[in-house]
């Protein structure tokens, strides 16, 4: 497993412009999304926002980091098939993937590929199949968003999700999926409120886990439906004290 610390490597980027591809997503998938404007910002890198149907901007491609490129999902894949020969450079964000049909697109891009996988399993998986690229571990942009922690609060906070990647065979009465209201790039304020009251949030979700032990709340971190839960767990949530790990 080769580590490569995503600040330093986009360092070579800082004062220049970019094209950003970053796909539809629910509202936890703005904590990705913010903590990659926070990254940009520091580093002085102009995203220029592309499409499946705009134009390119520049040579280099950065991809947003996430859970999407999987078998549940197409928009990164689709993306890939239809505009990735336009670039001399494509970089994936930390990322989870697995799928033959992502290794069979990643080993049809002819430009320079660099993959960053946010753990350990995604890493090994393409390393085992993927003819040319770089691929490296680091850690969920989520990670670089700053916030204020405040573990006083009273109650907890069920947020488990209603969709295809859940693993509970029941909900709690009380559940609220707080990442299906919202979207990939809206303000992280509600988000952020709708957990700050609460002492203790429990959650299938993972940016909901990772912003609630960022707030410094008292976590209890749910196996979804395949491994990324538990393997972001292990690489980067696991060095916090205030999180564990469910493997129902």
């Amino acid at each position: 497993m080769k580590e490569f610390d995503l600040k330093q490597f986009l360092k070579k980027y800082r004062n220049k412009s970019v094209d950003f591809f970053r796909f539809p997503g629910n509202y936890g998938d703005s904590l990705i999304w913010h903590g990659t404007k926070n990254l940009f910002s520091e580093l002085i890198i102009d995203e220029k926002y592309v499409d499946i149907n705009s134009s390119r901007y520049n040579n280099t491609l950065l991809i947003d980091g996430g859970g999407n490129f999987v078998d549940y999902y197409s928009d990164i894949r689709d993306f890939l098939i239809k505009k990735s020969f336009l670039y001399n450079e494509v970089i994936i964000l930390p990322h989870t993937i697995f799928g033959d049909e992502q290794i069979r697109v990643l080993n049809n891009i002819s430009s320079k590929l660099v993959i960053f996988c946010r753990e350990e399993i995604s890493v090994n998986f393409l390393n085992n199949k993927i003819k040319n690229a770089n691929v490296y571990t680091w850690h969920d942009c989520a990670f670089y968003n700053n916030l204020v922690q405040e573990p006083k609060g009273s109650g907890e906070l069920n947020a488990f999700r209603l969709d295809k990647e859940s693993r509970l065979q029941k909900l709690p009465s009380s559940n609220k999926d707080i990442s299906l209201k919202g979207y990939a790039t809206k303000p992280l304020d509600e988000f952020i409120d709708k957990i700050y009251p609460y002492k203790q949030v429990n959650t299938d979700r993972l940016h909901v886990a990772i912003c609630a032990v960022l707030l410094g709340k008292k976590v209890k971190l749910y196996a979804n439906s395949y491994y990324k839960n538990k393997a972001v767990f292990n690489y980067s949530l696991k060095n916090y004290n205030n999180i564990e790990f469910i493997d129902n």
